[in-house]
This record gives C-alpha cells, sequence and structure tokens, in this order.
C-alpha cells in the first residue's frame, strides 16, 4: 500500500527486468475479546467469553510481510499470536467437551486464537498514484485451542477440559491505499461465508513516513469468526481494539 521502491530485477522470458520490492512491519495490538464458544456443538454450554468465563483483555505482538512482483502474483504474509485467559464462575452447572463443571465455583479459562495468513494478490493499476487497490484471495490456519479448569459435578474433583483443532480458512481478499506523501491511509478486508459459519477481518490504518524507507503507523483491527458445527464446535467470537506498528519497505 505505497509506492514501491525497486530493489531487485527479475529477468523474465521476454527479457523484460520487472522490479521486485518488499515491506516488512512489526507492530502490537491490543485485543479485546467478545462472544461466546459451545462445545460440544449443539449440546454444550453457551459460555460468555467475558461474562462466564472472565477473559480479558490482552496486548500480543504481529508481524507481516508483502513481496510485490510485477505480472506474478504478490504474496502476503502475518502472523498474529491471540491467547487470553481469565477467571469466572457460572450460576448453573456448565457443560463443555465431557465435563459437566459445577455452578457457582471458580472457572479457570483459556483460549488460544493464533492466525498464520498466506495471501495471493494483484494491484490493481490506476493513473496518478494516489490509490492503489488490491485484490486476491487469502488463506488464514487458525490454532485453535479452549480449556477450562474447574470442579466437577459427580465427583468434585478439579478437572481440566481442552479442545484443541487447526482450521484453514479460504478467505477473500481487498486492500486499498490512499498515498498523500509523507501520509497515507491503508484499508484491508479479509471474508467469507460458508455452511452457517462466517469469518469477517477489517482493518483501517494512518501511516506516516518520516524516513522515504521507514513507515509507522496507527489504526484499527475488528475480527468476527462465527463458527457453525466445526470440529463441533460452535462459535461467536469478536476480537478488535488498536494497533500500533512500525516496518520498512524496500
Amino acid at each position: 500500500m505505497k509506492r514501491w521502491i525497486p530493489v531487485l530485477g527479475v529477468v523474465g522470458l521476454t527479457g523484460t527486468v520487472y522490479a521486485v520490492s518488499f515491506e516488512v512491519s512489526v507492530g502490537a495490538m491490543s485485543q479485546d475479546p467478545s462472544g461466546y464458544i459451545e462445545y460440544p456443538a449443539g449440546t454444550g454450554t453457551r459460555a460468555d467469553l467475558k461474562g462466564t468465563l472472565g477473559l480479558r483483555r490482552e496486548t500480543r505482538f504481529f508481524a507481516r510481510a508483502k513481496v510485490e512482483i510485477p505480472v506474478l502474483p504478490n504474496l502476503y504474509l502475518q502472523y498474529i499470536p491471540m491467547k487470553f485467559s481469565g477467571r469466572g464462575r457460572y450460576s448453573q452447572t456448565l457443560t463443555f467437551g465431557g465435563t459437566q463443571f459445577q455452578a457457582n465455583v471458580d472457572l479457570d479459562t483459556s483460549v488460544r486464537l493464533n492466525h498464520y495468513d498466506l495471501g495471493l494478490y494483484y494491484n490493481i493499476p490506476v493513473p496518478g498514484g494516489v490509490l492503489d487497490p488490491e485484490v486476491g484471495l487469502n488463506v488464514r490456519i487458525i490454532d485453535f485451542q479452549g480449556r477450562i479448569t474447574g470442579q466437577e459435578v459427580s465427583t468434585g474433583n478439579t478437572v481440566t477440559e481442552t479442545k484443541s483443532a487447526t482450521i484453514p480458512v479460504p478467505m477473500v481478499y481487498g486492500g486499498i491505499g490512499l498515498n498523500l506523501g509523507m501520509f497515507s491511509l491503508v484499508g484491508e478486508i479479509r471474508g467469507i461465508t460458508y455452511g452457517g459459519s462466517s469469518y469477517y477481518d477489517l482493518t483501517g490504518e494512518v501511516r506516516v513516513k518520516p524516513l522515504p524507507k521507514i513507515f509507522v503507523g496507527v489504526g484499527y483491527r475488528y475480527e468476527n469468526l462465527r463458527l457453525k458445527d466445526v470440529s463441533d464446535v460452535d462459535a461467536d467470537i469478536k476480537v478488535q481494539g488498536l494497533f500500533g506498528v512500525a516496518g520498512v519497505s524496500f
């Protein structure tokens, strides 16, 4: 999402030299979770992530990289770790997995939702160099784990129930950049709907370039993941918050 600076020439079959450009950035995001999770789907307890499980806002680092090559599809890589923990309680018995947890006792909980993105996209040429649209496809691998520790109804013993799944999610990708010299605005959207499940990831970012190859930015990310009986899990999880980022383009 910027004016690329050519650093490497690639010679095609016709003898044409193409410029390859890179962008690498790291940042930190305040991640605020909300929504619910139910396991097993349809028979477990629909547990509210905040009210029942007590999950708290966390701040995590993330990293992303882009490689743009004229003619060939461009490459977008991104890693966003997410892990939340908390302590809550439920006024009734709570079923998670094969365990019924006692009512009105402490529940220690953690939820992991690490993201691994691999995207292929093309720039859409727009005269003037102010607008920079992108369209493509993205595959997001979600490393999911939900864990609850509490007292079992039948025995009173402290037990831990865990559900883990690796979920590949193909998504449509669209991006837009507005280049205003030293300043730029960047927006990205990823999304898919299938079989009653859906996933949307939207970001907006304001960037400043204090030096030609260096940029810093602030933005906001909103994600909504809805699972309908995926790996025996029903869920409607939202994660949103502000982020800051710094990077280089060359």
